[in-house]
């Protein structure tokens, strides 16, 4: 999601109770935080649910809220948090307490290109697929938000709760990873991964 300009400025009336502020924050980052949201569960209810209560919250608590300066970290930050929350109360972890190097954070590709084979496109997929199970959660989440989600790594490092310099360490971790899974296939795969997230080298 482009970060719009004003941004700020409607983060600052809404703090100062401005209701369409706060209804203009709302809208402009549902999206963007329901797709976040689907990378923990594909429960599309719990996500809009969670979505709902953080605004509830944000609302009831808005007057301790000016001094945030990025809102699009911020929320996604604390719809995290959240979620994170409601994965540690869901019964599948009752006996199996996660943390933060073990929750549930689902990378998904797109599959979609005009480059290259369908065959060739499902067995990259699948090559991919592989790789990315090696992965750490919180690795899967970097490159979702670094290259999905185009964020810096200040806003990385914001919402993930860790310092500049251990985001570029998690993310740099994550490609030798990738490097380390895809090596014997060949470096035009390690290509093909950085095509489809866009980076710009």
């Amino acid at each position: 999601m482009k970060l719009l300009e004003h941004d700020n400025h409607e983060w600052n009336n809404f703090c100062a109770g401005n209701r369409t502020s706060f209804k203009v924050i709302y809208e402009n980052y549902f999206n963007s935080l329901f797709l976040y949201g689907l990378r923990f569960t594909d429960n599309h209810e719990v996500i809009k649910d969670i979505i709902q209560n953080l605004f509830f919250k944000l609302w009831e608590n808005r007057k301790s809220l000016q001094d945030i300066k990025q809102p699009r970290s911020y929320l996604h930050r604390a719809l995290r948090n959240l979620l994170l929350n409601s994965q540690r109360d869901s019964k599948q972890y009752l006996h199996e307490p996660i943390d933060e190097e073990h929750y549930s954070f689902q990378l998904d590709l797109p599959i979609e290109s005009t480059i290259i084979r369908e065959e060739e496109r499902l067995e990259i997929h699948k090559q991919l697929k592989d790789a990315f199970r090696h992965l750490t959660s919180k690795q899967k989440e970097m490159l979702y938000l670094k290259y999905v989600k185009q964020l810096s790594f200040k806003e990385i490092a914001e919402i993930l709760e860790i310092s500049i310099k251990g985001t570029y360490k998690l993310h740099q971790r994550a490609i030798q990873s990738l490097r380390a899974q895809l090596g014997q296939i060949g470096n035009s795969l390690f290509s093909l991964i950085v095509l489809y997230f866009q980076i710009v080298k």
